[in-house]
């Protein structure tokens, strides 16, 4: 398999434009993430890894391309949320990994601007409990979430802390120096970004995830990008749905176990 650069990414624009996913068109430009090719030559499909979502894309392989996107997966992907494009990738997924892979449902909701109210928003962000303060991410928050593993999953999407910097904004909860919570936002165009969104167990139910990803989503429309929301969860989907979101479908994905200790 052949990684590509970012201003080789052309060559899968067709194969990325049968995923109705909004981050592998992403991909194909170069904004973001990681893809893979079996060749450069009109390649057959595609492997795209952006963040905790993974894509496939084309004609599934056999074969020798086969084992190859098999040992791509495993030692790249193998903590991330697969989405096939079809039937085909699916069943290729379950018939190549067997018991190590794990189906998942997700949530994707849905919105527009006008079912946004800013007047509920400016309310989530300000009804906090007493000692908690809002603020918005910088480098030293940054490396925070990236320190534990709860709060990884705020920035995992960013490759370094100077992509953050240069790219990415978000809000987080400190009760005292401590981050018990945060929402970041990971740009997929100039025009829309995906909302990340966690919390400590220790903090959770006390409306901190809904006030960072109020100040996340006012300070979106301020800029005039729109934010994306996917669910992996029921609650976080009615999280979604107290920001304005509408539920839109049920999904399924695939997870990797690991395939010594079958642990996920």
């Amino acid at each position: 398999m052949i990684e590509l650069e970012r201003d080789e990414r052309q060559i899968v624009r067709e194969l990325c434009s049968m995923s109705k996913e909004v981050i592998p068109s992403a991909v194909a430009k170069g904004r973001i993430g990681k893809v893979w090719v079996p060749e450069r030559d009109n390649p057959s499909f595609c492997l795209i890894h952006s963040g905790n979502f993974v894509y496939l894309a084309g004609i599934c392989p056999k074969g020798e391309q086969a084992l190859e996107l098999r040992e791509l997966l495993i030692k790249n992907c193998s903590k991330g949320f697969i989405t096939p494009s079809d039937e085909r990738w699916s069943e290729w997924l379950e018939e190549t990994f067997g018991g190590s892979c794990r189906i998942m449902s997700r949530y994707a909701m849905r919105t527009d601007e006008d079912l946004f109210s800013k007047e509920t928003l400016n309310n989530y962000l300000n009804s906090i409990p007493e000692g908690i303060q809002i603020k918005k991410m910088n480098q030293s928050l940054y490396e925070k979430a990236m320190s534990s593993e709860w709060s990884r999953e705020i920035c995992s999407d960013f490759e370094t802390q100077k992509d953050f910097t240069h790219r990415g904004f978000g809000f987080a909860a400190l009760d005292g120096e401590r981050l018990v919570s945060g929402c970041s936002a990971y740009p997929i165009s100039e025009e829309k970004i995906v909302v990340k969104v966690a919390t400590h167990k220790e903090y959770k139910r006390r409306g901190l995830a809904l006030a960072c990803s109020a100040g996340l989503i006012l300070s979106c429309l301020k800029q005039e990008i729109f934010p994306t929301w996917d669910a992996d969860n029921i609650p976080a989907a009615g999280l979604a749905e107290k920001l304005g979101y509408i539920f839109e479908k049920e999904y399924q994905v695939y997870r990797l176990g690991n395939l010594e200790s079958g642990l996920y």
